[in-house]
């Protein structure tokens, strides 16, 4: 058990799809996310809609250990509205220099499998290649990469932006292909869009 100052901060991933319309819905699942920061050892949430995937959503709560992430799953369990795919993420890196995920206009979600072959430590360098290319815009709110709690090739990158057009040139530029064409050489990316959910 690590002492309580150094014990690693989790992210627990879940990813929702449902056939319910977005007004019934998402007030159910914002009515989750917030049982679940009420609770003791909660940093911070996101609970945000994926773009061009009608009733696919993701929810992302960090929390500053496992002790306190089970102890408060135990205490008054929230249960989600929706069957969920859940999966627990150690924080890789992060940097937030202008706000939160849960205040941007649009996310950016990168889940990657990288090849068993690779190291996954050049994948986590290539992810910081990306974020470098966005810091220079003001738009840029931050990112944070996510490592999965079970597999260690397996990631959860993210980036938000307050304004969708500064992410949109960045994205679309010849250096943002060039350095997603190098992690994609040694992993399997998926990318989506999202929009984040209001808090309250």
């Amino acid at each position: 058990m690590y002492p309580r100052e150094r014990e690693p901060e989790l992210t627990v991933i879940g990813r929702f799809a449902t056939t319910a319309p977005p007004g019934a819905f998402e007030p159910e699942l914002l009515a989750y996310a917030r049982r679940r920061a009420s609770r003791k050892g909660h940093v911070s949430r996101v609970t945000a809609a994926l773009a061009g995937r009608p009733g696919h959503y993701v929810h992302l709560d960090r929390w500053t250990g496992l002790d306190r992430l089970l102890r408060a799953a135990h205490e008054a369990p929230a249960v989600p509205p929706a069957p969920a795919e859940t999966e627990l993420a150690v924080t890789v890196g992060m940097m937030a220099p202008n706000g939160t995920p849960a205040e941007a206009a649009r996310l950016v979600l990168l889940r990657a499998a990288v090849d068993h072959a690779a190291d996954p430590e050049r994948f986590e360098l290539g992810f910081g290649s990306l974020v470098g290319l966005c810091v220079a815009e003001s738009a840029f709110g931050g990112s944070l990469l996510l490592r999965s709690a079970t597999d260690p090739y397996a990631y959860t990158g993210l980036l938000w932006w307050h304004d969708p057009t500064a992410d949109d040139r960045v994205r679309t530029s010849t250096s943002w292909d060039a350095a997603r064409a190098r992690l994609a050489a040694t992993a399997r990316l998926t990318e989506d869009l999202a929009r984040p959910l209001p808090t309250r």
